[in-house]
């Protein structure tokens, strides 16, 4: 037996290679590999057959070539490739080939201008997608494909409409495809800009799929940027549809438009983002419909929905409704300040530069730094290099809010910071702003309308410009008591203010207009009426350092009373107090 064994061993390896044309065999799987792609296949090198375990033919120098055949356009090629064929159809020479291997195969793909690929759907891949749902079943549709296993691939993507490449390298990974109607999965890893990803899909009926005919899909893909996952239904028409759940998760929106651009990480990267929602895709269109929405740990629920057409790029439109709301976080998504470098100064505007807006948030709770908000509606626009944020409603220290941030140029030319708080607690506000020492406080009004032609990533106080207004009704100035003050200044003797900061001023009305340009408020007007007497103030506040440059009177209602008349300079809140000459009262 063993002997026996050892001798059909003998003539399996050695007598039977004799009976199959090695060159017949090549011939053949040129003729296969050209029907599968519609491409014409060349195999350059001399083909090897083993026998042991199971046949295996192997070719080397393989090309892929389209166009026509006096000016050939190379489509792919592969150093190797290997396929399991069945012996008793190789000796009645027309061998069928299943099992197939790619060694450092390049695969190009090219969007022309004019809309069409370099690839032609041909073959009998093409007959048997096109007759996918035929009454009368194609006989390729049984045509055995097995495993394709790919060792080290590289796909070229290029696209002349958008003047874009990219490259993905090191695909390694198998294909599962018994026939051409069995169920089709793949699991591969890649290397796309330098990162690492991998990707599986199952595809219960690949033919209805590729001919336009809905088949579901569930499909994976996991990358340090993105991750993200869908099951549901889908089909490769010219119009591409697709049907299901998604979830979608990214560590830093900044990172992954960087990523995605092939440029390297930025420095500081925020924005982490998280979607699980219902989605439809058809044609140009993505639909999220009872969406959940994390951004930088903010939750939200909606809808939105995803335009994109090649002349504008894609556009996004919603509405987004979240519990709790950091708006810090939020515009430090997008444009962080402060950035590191210029390639961070890049990213920080990428989004706005490649996308448009049209979103209409609420929140229940919003802060901003110490800044806390209730029931804001606000909307986010940004269209043709242009962006904006509008506070329509809010509640803020008991008054209403609203308000806009406007970017010139996706922020690269400046922009406007216009907002207006109406009876409103104030002294909260004072509060959160970190300002101290003797204020007029009460319940009133703050607007405030500033702008600057710096980009916005790099925009300081120095560079703003602009006008203050602060109204207050019936309030009172803490740390600040008028008899004090008046006695102290008529010693003619230099004092800090604090000395006279036991006790508070009451007043009826407060009204202050500032013009902010270059760093410095210049006191436009600064009066404060109190019960006999007006305090008025005029001279300058350098924002940065916080020093103060002013001269200032107590004027009774009393004309017929002199002024107290003085000069305040140095840190807010105690500056020096330096009392000045009356003006003799008019008879």
């Amino acid at each position: 037996m063993v002997v026996g064994a050892l001798i059909l061993t003998v003539l399996f390896k050695v007598a039977l290679p004799l009976f199959i044309s090695t060159a017949s065999v090549k011939s053949n799987m040129e003729q296969v590999l050209s029907s599968w792609t519609g491409a014409r296949a060349n195999i350059a090198g001399d083909p090897y057959i083993s026998f042991w375990p199971h046949p295996v033919l192997t070719l080397r120098s393989v090309t892929f070539e389209g166009g026509d055949a006096t000016a050939p356009e190379l489509l792919a090629k592969a150093d190797a490739i290997a396929a399991g064929f069945d012996i008793l159809a190789a000796l009645r020479g027309a061998p069928v080939f299943y099992d197939f291997r790619l060694v450092n195969p390049v695969f190009k793909v090219e969007r022309r201008a004019d809309g069409s690929f370099n690839w032609r759907r041909a073959g009998w891949m093409a007959d048997a997608i096109a007759n996918a749902s035929a009454a009368t079943p194609s006989t390729v549709r049984d045509t055995p494909i097995g495993d394709v296993e790919i060792d080290n691939g590289t796909i070229e993507l290029i696209d002349r409409i958008t003047a874009s490449t990219h490259r993905i390298n090191s695909i390694s990974g198998s294909v599962q495809w018994p026939t051409p109607t069995a169920r089709m999965s793949a699991r591969l890893s890649a290397a796309m800009n330098d990162e690492k990803v991998e990707w599986t899909i199952t595809c219960d009926e690949p033919l209805m799929l590729l001919s336009g005919q809905n088949s579901a899909i569930r499909t994976s893909f996991n990358s340090t940027p993105l991750t993200f996952s869908f099951d549901g239904i889908g089909n490769g028409s010219a119009r591409p549809f697709a049907s299901g759940q998604l979830q979608l998760g990214a560590k830093s929106i900044q990172a992954l438009l960087a990523w995605s651009d092939g440029h390297a990480r930025p420095a500081r990267s925020t924005g982490a983002v998280a979607i699980d929602t219902g989605m439809t895709v058809s044609g140009e269109t993505l639909k999220m419909d009872n969406l959940s929405l994390s951004l930088d740990g903010a939750n939200a629920t909606g809808v939105l929905d995803i335009a994109w057409k090649q002349e504008n790029g894609p556009r996004i439109d919603g509405t987004l409704a979240f519990d709790q709301l950091d708006l810090t976080s939020l515009l430090s998504s997008f444009w962080p300040p402060q950035p590191q470098s210029e390639i961070d100064a890049f990213h920080q505007m990428a989004l706005l530069k490649q996308v448009s807006l049209d979103l209409r948030l609420s929140a229940q709770q919003a802060s901003y730094g110490q800044i806390m908000l209730s029931a804001v509606a606000a909307g986010i626009m940004a269209e043709k290099g242009r962006a904006s944020i509008d506070i329509g409603d809010g509640t803020y220290a008991g008054g209403t809010l609203s308000g806009r941030i406007a970017l010139a140029n996706n922020g690269a030319d400046g922009g406007q910071v216009q907002f207006s708080l109406k009876n409103a607690d104030l002294a909260p506000v004072a509060a959160s702003l970190g300002l101290t020492g003797p204020l007029p406080l009460g319940r009133g009004v703050l607007s405030v309308d500033l702008s600057t032609t710096e980009p916005v990533s790099t925009m300081s106080p120095d560079s703003a410009s602009g006008e203050i207004r602060y109204v207050v009704n019936n309030g009172i100035m803490d740390h600040f008591k008028g008899p004090e003050f008046e006695r102290l200044a008529a010693q003619g003797r230099l004092f800090n203010i604090s000395q006279a900061g036991d006790g508070s001023f009451a007043f009826n009305t407060a009204e202050i207009i500032a013009t902010l340009r270059n760093g410095v408020a210049e006191l436009d007007k600064a009066e404060i009426k109190g019960e006999g007497r007006t305090l008025s103030l005029t001279g300058t506040v350098p924002v940065r350092n916080g020093s103060v440059a002013l001269a200032g009177a107590i004027q009774p209602d009393d004309t017929a009373i002199p002024a107290v008349r003085f000069s305040a300079s140095g840190s807010w809140p105690d500056p020096v107090i330096s009392p000045l000459p009356a003006i003799p009262a008019q008879p």
